[in-house]
């Protein structure tokens, strides 16, 4: 495998101050902006300057992104949400969230963007375009455990529905539900009760107006109609039991969507495989193993006839892995790229063109070998036309 290590590209603040002071303005100018011109020409560029990052989502113009993050995980310290320049990764905006930012969805029409507060039930709305954050909308309803603590259905994915104002958010509960959200409101119009357990993955095809939906149990993807939110159709893998964890044989904790060739590709937690559904015969017609452990994100990129899957790299039986990125042929499914990016990365995301990947990238925990104190996670961006046939290693030092 060919390798190619990275670092991260930095503009020290010191250094500006000190040409300020001895330089004019147009000389202080040429360095700053040749720097940031051969950031923006770097086939591939990680930034490192995050805690606790989670979903990524890309503006349509191309132009920036927006990272969430946690924080430290503390609920009383709210959440972040940045918005990145798409070319450099430098920090355009930082967006200060009531509650902890976990996943992402942005409504491109209304530049809107709803955040998943996973262990709340709820969304935040913000404007995408000023930051400022304009309401909330709870999903699950408070319960109280057996300890004295309330608690809620998690949220999970969410997905935007631009051209019918609407969100569809899943909960991986016991058994599994989906939320059906008026964003013109912001109000509840379906909750869909799964059979099946920890409904995770989503996908939505616009064009007929279908959610699909991935989870464990003996059916692990769901056809809904969001209208009357109703399941119209169920496909099974046949592999599954019973609905129960013991009996699951497989988790389809992401999907990804092929709309115009009518498939669907699903990430199996359980089995470090790409599952492929042929939506027209209901039949999965393919199954890829993917190498590396803990598959967890998927994309399909249409214009390059590719799917991305990420892989975390560890498990529970093997916790010491370095994580993959893994880019297959849509059509045959050889592996046209496999990028070494540590130590886990976590969710992806394509430009508008679909010539440039977007990922996020955790720091391993303290019992990890690569284990650093002050640890940052990242986001590494991917000109797909540029990087080396044969993969790479995208690495910080």
């Amino acid at each position: 495998m060919y390798a190619f290590s990275i670092t991260r590209f930095v503009i020290p603040v010191a250094l500006a101050a000190v040409l300020a002071a001895c330089q004019t303005s147009q000389q202080l100018n040429a360095p700053v902006n040749t720097a940031v011109a051969s950031l923006a020409a770097a086939p591939v560029l990680r930034q490192d300057q995050f805690h606790g990052i989670y979903e990524i989502s890309t503006a349509a113009d191309g132009l920036s992104i927006f990272v969430a993050t946690v924080g430290d995980g503390n609920a009383q310290g709210g959440g972040l949400l940045h918005r990145l320049d798409a070319r450099t990764l430098q920090t355009l905006q930082t967006i200060q969230t009531p509650r902890r930012s976990y996943a992402l969805g942005l409504n491109q029409a209304t530049q809107t963007l709803f955040v998943g507060n996973t262990r709340e039930g709820a969304l935040t709305v913000v404007d995408a375009m000023s930051g400022m954050v304009k309401g909330q909308i709870q999903l699950a309803q408070p319960s109280v455990n057996d300890k004295g603590v309330t608690t809620y259905a998690h949220t999970r994915k969410v997905i935007v529905d631009a051209q019918r104002n609407r969100v569809f958010v899943t909960s991986p509960s016991e058994p599994g539900m989906v939320w059906i959200v008026d964003t013109a409101s912001n109000t509840l119009t379906h909750t869909v009760a799964s059979e099946g357990l920890w409904t995770a993955g989503a996908a939505y095809d616009s064009v007929s107006n279908v959610l699909y939906v991935g989870q464990a149990g003996q059916h692990e993807v769901l056809a809904i109609d969001p209208d009357t939110g109703r399941v119209m159709r169920t496909f099974s893998t046949g592999d599954s039991a019973d609905n129960t964890g013991a009996g699951a044989k497989h988790f389809f904790v992401n999907l990804a969507l092929d709309s115009k060739g009518q498939r669907l590709f699903a990430t199996d937690a359980n089995t470090d495989q790409l599952y492929v559904l042929d939506l027209t015969t209901g039949q999965f017609v393919s199954k890829v193993g993917i190498e590396g452990l803990g598959l967890l994100d998927v994309v399909y990129n249409p214009v390059r006839n590719e799917v991305i899957t990420s892989s975390r790299g560890v498990s529970s039986s093997q916790p010491s892995g370095i994580g993959v990125v893994t880019i297959l042929d849509a059509r045959t499914f050889a592996v046209k790229q496999r990028f070494d990016v540590p130590v886990h990365p976590n969710s992806l995301a394509l430009s508008p063109d679909g010539q440039v990947l977007y990922v996020t990238v955790k720091s391993p925990n303290a019992k990890h070998p690569a284990w650093r104190k002050n640890n940052q996670d990242s986001v590494v961006r991917f000109d797909l036309s540029r990087v080396p046939d044969g993969g790479l290693s995208a690495t910080s030092r």
